[in-house]
């Protein structure tokens, strides 16, 4: 009996003590869990003002028909939410006009000024009015219309701070009802200004501002449209502003749906009216817009736990010591059971979690959206290809205009085949993507697709420039095959005509003796005299014709030759313009007779390589020649040092023909070409924008009003420190 008493008073003990401590733990929980739910609450609330926000951004001159339209579905949607306003900022010179404009609507529509004591300023010395334009519901037959928030300092002060922030501001609690039953609400103040406005400073911000949006919110409500979703469990709490002032720190109390009917003490006026001041309480913070609230639970006498064994120990103490045993075995299998669910819990945490983590560093873009396009889930924005708060919106929409349709084609493919499918489309910034859609089946049925976006820009860069480079090559080769069989007969050329030359100063004595004792004769058709005096001038251009072959080939044997891709070399720019004019030579000839370089002063060394430079200026000077439509537009080459000394500007301006002002934003995209008929490929702007940027220069694309175009390259000085 002693070692029965002895074993069932220990387990009596120890299942008491354990079921205190899960009743507390479930007393935070639940305290906890209504705490997320006011704050879901109050989010969802404001979440209406930032719709409504939306609409009028979106459409600026709203009637009041559809302001109310919209107004009343995100009352429905949204419990809590007392009043939507719209309040426009009128500036004193158009008060007139806007009653007039207000009375067409409301007949009896008028600016109605609050006297506040508080308020020293006159009524003139206000420069901006901000009347309540429309309402929903309308309360009190339409009185508040009109009503000036500037013209109470309290309401002019959220004004002034929600217009300098940019942000939505909070009221501290405002009296809703009056008398015994007085409750307690806020306000928030929305700002929003005008498309398209600059509003980076406070300044910005006061001279777009449009209006604001005001949303009335009775505490009591948002509470208990919180809290009804949940189970009654016995528990009630006080709502409180720790913003506010010590006197004003009080919101709202709930009272437990689970408490009988009947005369309570608790009051809603200040926390000491609480009668269990003995019971746990758990109080947690949160924030609404820039305020802090806080939440304070405690459990009543009625407060419901989960437990369901809350007799137990009374049946070990009383079952004695046949039930020992029983009693044991149940304790250890309940902590075991207790023990494997938490482990459970917290595992599928750290799997969560990881997934989240391998879900968010994907270097790709991953979304899901329904077959409307509404996204549903995203882990990121990536490089800018998505702003951020993009879920509930249209993918298409943030696709370019050009290939939405396409896009649309293969999500309605995906959803009705069930299997993936890819598509590769480039953005205004000459980026480019690829695009896999991936069907998400539920019990069979594609309920959603997830689309993967990698950015494969500098792998098609790669790809262009490898087969540039396979090219170059290919051509270095033949150039320099060519150079030599052409370098071989040249040079006999050159030897013979310089032994010719030396010939032909005795040949004359012989042909001038001949002359006088014969008389007149003619060598190949043409009379002596002037074969005499042509002769050396024919064998000087021969000799110069050689030259400037021997010329040519050693600038195109400089050009075969590899580049080792080095960027710190000191350049003559001058030397290198003028070897892109000998090697487009025969391009010149051929599309303009005015082409020219002009250098105005002596250059500096810049920084960089030879050999990629050529290629910058070959590229640019050869789209500016096949850009002329007739031989007598010009092309104009001006190299001269900036003013500031750091660097070498390069313009190169033509009479061409130009480009459309609608495609003017893509001439630097890979492969985007106007002369895809001539053999264009699209690659010569961009690769001499991307090596000019890798030479720390800038590159900048000028259009005229009628036709022609100016390039502009600047590059950085050589400096040897």
């Amino acid at each position: 009996m002693v070692t029965g008493l002895v074993a069932s008073l220990s387990a009596f003990l120890m299942l008491k003590s354990e079921l205190d401590s899960r009743q507390s733990l479930e007393f935070q929980w639940v305290a906890h869990n209504r705490n997320n739910a006011l704050k879901k609450g109050i989010e969802d609330g404001l979440e209406a003002v930032n719709s409504l926000r939306d609409l009028i951004d979106a459409s600026p001159g709203i009637g009041y028909e559809a302001f109310s339209r919209y107004a009343r579905a995100l009352l429905g949607r949204y419990r809590g939410v007392h009043t939507l306003e719209w309040v426009p900022a009128v500036t004193a010179g158009l008060r007139e006009a806007h009653e007039r404009e207000a009375q067409a609507t409301f007949p009896d529509y008028h600016l109605i000024e609050r006297a506040d004591s508080s308020d020293r300023r006159p009524a003139s010395a206000r420069q901006t009015y901000f009347p309540i334009y429309y309402m929903e519901p309308m309360r009190q037959g339409g009185d508040l219309l009109g009503f000036d928030y500037g013209s109470s300092p309290p309401y002019r002060e959220l004004i002034e701070r929600a217009t300098d922030s940019g942000r939505m501001v909070v009221s501290g609690r405002i009296r809703l009802l009056q008398g015994e039953n007085s409750q307690y609400g806020l306000q928030a103040f929305l700002p929003v200004y005008a498309n398209g406005a600059a509003i980076s400073t406070p300044e910005e911000r006061r001279a777009a501002l449009q209006g604001m949006v005001v949303g009335v919110f009775r505490i009591a409500d948002l509470a208990n449209a919180s809290i009804s979703l949940l189970e009654p469990r016995g528990v009630e709490f006080l709502v409180s502003d720790e913003s506010a002032p010590h006197g004003e720190k009080f919101l709202d109390f709930y009272a437990s749906r689970l408490t009988p009917p009947g005369p309570s003490v608790h009051t809603s006026s200040a926390h000491p009216g609480w009668d269990l001041e003995a019971a746990p309480k758990v109080t947690e913070s949160f924030p609404v817009a820039e305020r802090v609230w806080s939440i304070t639970c405690s459990p009543t006498r009625q407060f419901r736990s989960a437990e369901s064994f809350r007799q137990g120990p009374w049946i070990v103490l009383a079952g004695g010591l046949s039930l020992t045993l029983m009693m044991a075995l149940f304790v250890v299998n309940t902590r075991r059971g207790m023990r494997a669910r938490l482990r459970m819990e917290e595992e599928l945490r750290e799997s969560e979690q990881k997934l989240r983590v391998l879900f968010d560093q994907s270097p790709d873009f991953i979304a899901t959206h329904d077959r409307e396009g509404r996204i549903l889930l995203s882990n990121r924005s990536s490089s800018g290809l998505f702003p951020e708060g993009a879920t509930g919106q249209r993918f298409t929409d943030f696709l370019p205009a050009r290939h939405q349709a396409r896009y649309q084609q293969v999500v309605d493919n995906a959803f009705d085949s069930g299997q993936s499918d890819q598509m590769v489309f480039s953005r205004e910034d000459s980026s480019w993507w690829d695009l896999r859609i991936v069907p998400l089946k539920v019990a069979g049925d594609v309920e959603a697709v997830m689309a993967i976006a990698t950015d494969v820009t500098e792998k098609r860069l790669l790809e262009a420039q490898a087969i540039r480079n396979a090219r170059l090559a290919s051509l270095g080769a033949i150039v320099a095959s060519v150079a030599h069989e052409i370098n071989n007969p040249n040079n006999s050329i050159r030897f013979n005509t310089s032994i010719l030359m030396r010939s032909w100063g005795d040949i004359v004595e012989v042909l001038r003796k001949f002359c006088e004792e014969h008389g007149e004769f003619s060598i190949g058709g043409v009379p002596v005299d002037q074969a005499l005096d042509g002769t050396p001038r024919l064998i000087d251009g021969i000799d110069k014709s050689a030259r400037r072959i021997e010329t040519i080939v050693g600038t195109l044997k400089h050009m075969a030759r590899p580049d080792a891709g080095e960027l710190n070399h000191a350049v003559d720019l001058a030397e290198v313009l003028n070897s892109c004019l000998s090697i487009l030579q025969s391009q010149i000839q051929k599309y303009s007779d005015d082409c020219r370089l002009e250098i105005r002063e002596p250059l500096v060394p810049v920084r960089g390589n030879p050999q990629q430079l050529e290629q910058v200026f070959i590229n640019l000077i050869q789209n500016a020649l096949e850009s002329l439509p007739q031989r007598s537009c010009s092309v104009l080459i001006q190299a001269e040092p900036e003013t500031e000394g750091e660097f070498i500007r390069v313009l190169v301006r033509d009479q061409g023909r130009g480009i459309a002002e609608e495609l003017r934003g893509k001439v630097l995209e890979p492969f985007f070409t106007t002369r895809s008929e001539d053999g264009g490929t699209g690659l010569g702007l961009s690769i001499a924008y991307r090596i000019v940027q890798s030479h720390g220069g800038r590159l900048e694309i000028q259009f005229g009003p009628d036709r022609g175009t100016e390039v502009i390259v600047r590059l950085p000085i050589y400096n040897s420190v």
